[in-house]
């Protein structure tokens, strides 16, 4: 009888440490897989990880002979494994000085990112970013099964001249769950 009850006790203590110690909703996190610029002169960036959470890192130039008044975003939507990708949807953004000023906005934590800010008219020179992301929580409320997929998006930056170079990010989410803090009563 005492084997059952310890049995009965182990069996009951390791069910509450795995399963009702933890969420049963899953919590969503951006992985970037590869972020770049095209032509390479205009930037680097890298990939940097802080606990569950990815930050995209470094600098950008923008050429002092152009300006840019359109961006244009091509999302491609692939599998899980990122291998079969798809057409999704394309954006233009044409008014970019207004749409830097919108809070809120899937691109808000990203373009507000950089050092110095983004703001217009832009100050052609040089930007850093420092922990750039997305907000996960706007992407999921605009598509949500977003996090169903993987993701490239091509952003290409034009202006009067044509386009002047692109920005291709491949991304990903990771769905974990979270450990629930027990509080204790006193």
């Amino acid at each position: 009888m005492l084997f059952l009850k310890l049995l009965f006790i182990l069996l009951i203590g390791d069910f509450i440490k795995n399963v009702v110690l933890y969420n049963p909703m899953l919590s969503y996190t951006v992985r970037f897989k590869k972020v770049f610029v095209q032509p390479s002169q205009f930037g680097h960036f890298t990939v940097d990880q802080y606990k569950e959470t990815q930050y995209i890192n470094g600098n950008f130039t923008l050429p002092t002979n152009v300006s840019i008044d359109t961006v244009i975003a091509v999302f491609n939507r692939c599998d899980p494994d990122g291998i079969n990708c798809e057409y999704f949807q394309t954006w233009k953004l044409t008014d970019i000085c207004t749409k830097l000023k919108d809070k809120n906005q899937i691109w808000s934590r990203w373009y507000g990112s950089f050092d110095p800010p983004v703001i217009c008219p832009f100050d052609k020179g040089h930007y850093q970013m420092k922990n750039g992301t997305i907000d996960l929580g706007i992407t999921t409320l605009l598509y949500p099964q977003a996090t169903d997929y993987q993701w490239k998006v091509i952003q290409k930056f034009c202006g009067n001249d044509g386009c002047i170079g692109i920005m291709v990010m491949e991304i990903s989410f990771f769905g974990y769950r979270k450990k629930i803090k027990l509080i204790p009563k006193l």
